[in-house]
Order: structure tokens, then sequence, then C-alpha cells
């Protein structure tokens, strides 16, 4: 038994690493699922698709000198790490949030790779743990979307309206298409570790960025982000 996990946060190419891990932390998977009543049956349930999923947890970052070297590292002061995530909040950035897990003798077990928003940062100072910050966060999974354009014609007064989907469309690399996955697959999209390694890995697009900037555009699955050429759709 036994193991380890590892907290990174990827904030407008900044990448920190929570330099000490909660003792647990929640990942919720809502639904909306709607209830009716119906004459002569009750209620019944109407499933919905899943919500956006939240992530929370509960630490500390350590303001001693004998905390900072926490598992071999010297972390950052805690009010470095309380201005990185307040910006975040405040700049409304899309943040890269990774779990990473791993067994007691090293090897890696699967990664949590999702974007989020911050949802609630709060801070707490205790006396007599002077420099210590205590602190609650918790985050919601972050999707696109695209707005719809409504088209009024003229002469005949037809509506067109033209959605800007996500395109499903068979054997197309787009968001939402089941595709195989080979190589490298990195933490963020600029191929920042840490990495794992797909062999075959059936999983589906979650989000494509058109950032020529990012090496790795595309994020697969909960797994982390690769390059189109490592991908091979399937119907």
């Amino acid at each position: 038994m036994g193991g380890r996990y590892s907290f990174f946060i990827g904030i407008n190419q900044n990448i920190i690493e929570i330099p000490v891990n909660p003792q647990e932390y929640t990942i919720s998977y809502p639904t909306e699922n709607k209830i009716y009543n119906i004459l002569s049956i009750g209620d019944v349930v109407l499933p919905e698709l899943p919500s956006l999923m939240e992530v929370a947890w509960d630490s500390y970052f350590p303001g001693n000198s004998q905390d900072g070297m926490l598992m071999g590292h010297t972390w950052k002061q805690p009010e470095r790490y309380i201005k990185i995530i307040r910006e975040a909040m405040e700049k409304k950035y899309v943040v890269d949030l990774v779990i990473s897990r791993y067994e007691a003798d090293g090897n890696k077990m699967f990664d949590t790779n999702v974007s989020m928003i911050i949802q609630n940062f709060e801070i707490t100072e205790k006396g007599g743990e002077i420099g210590d910050i205590y602190y609650k966060i918790s985050m919601k999974e972050y999707r696109e979307f695209a707005p719809k354009i409504i088209q009024i014609g003229k002469g005949d007064n037809q509506t067109i309206i033209q959605e800007e989907k996500q395109r499903k469309t068979e054997l197309v690399v787009c968001v939402g298409a089941k595709v195989i996955a080979n190589g490298k697959y990195w933490y963020s999209s600029y191929g920042d570790k840490p990495y794992g390694i797909a062999n075959n890995k059936q999983t589906t697009i979650q989000r494509i960025l058109s950032d020529p900037s990012r090496e790795y555009p595309i994020l697969i699955g909960q797994l982390g982000w690769v390059k189109e050429e490592q991908l091979q759709v399937i119907a």
C-alpha cells in the first residue's frame, strides 16, 4: 500500500507545484438530472449530461525554512503563491490542473488533467504559526463554447440559424472525437513536465487550442497535451 500524489497548476505559463499535499481532496462529478411528477406514476427522473467537474482541497503554504525543504524542494514564499492565484482570478485565467498519482514503488498510476476556473480561494493565519498561510481552494471545470449566430433573411422573412458546433464529424480531429493516442502526453500545452506515455490509448479530445505558440495544442481525456500527429481518429 502507500504511494503519493502531486498537485500542479498551470497559470498563464506559470507552473506551480503545491508544496504541501492536502490530507484529502474532493473531485465531484455532479449531474443535473430532472425530476418530474407524472399523474398515476409519481416522480420520474430524466437523465441529463454530467455537469462541470469540481475539485476542492485545504492545505497550507509553508513559511519557515524547515518546511521550505519539504520533499527535497525549496519552495516559494507563501505570498508568491497567493499572488499568482489571485491574479488568475482577477484576470479570469483558465488554469490547467494536474493531479499525478504514484504507487509506493514510484510507478506512475494515472493523472487528472483538466482545464479549470478558480471559484473560491480563502487564506487563514494562525497564532503561533507565524509565516505559514493556511488556505482553501475550489475550482470548476472549464468547457469551451461558441455563440450562436442568428441571421434574419430579407424578403422571405426566413430565419437562418448557424451554430458553431463542436465538430463530431467522423474521422475529423475535433473536440469530442474519439481517438487512439501514442507517444508522450505533457502536463501543459507548452510541453512542460511531468509527462506520461500513451501506448494505443483510446480516449477523447477535450480541448483544441489555436494558439501557434502551443507545441502540444490538443488535450486528450484527463491525460495531457499532445500533437495532432500523435492521434488516430476512430469511428
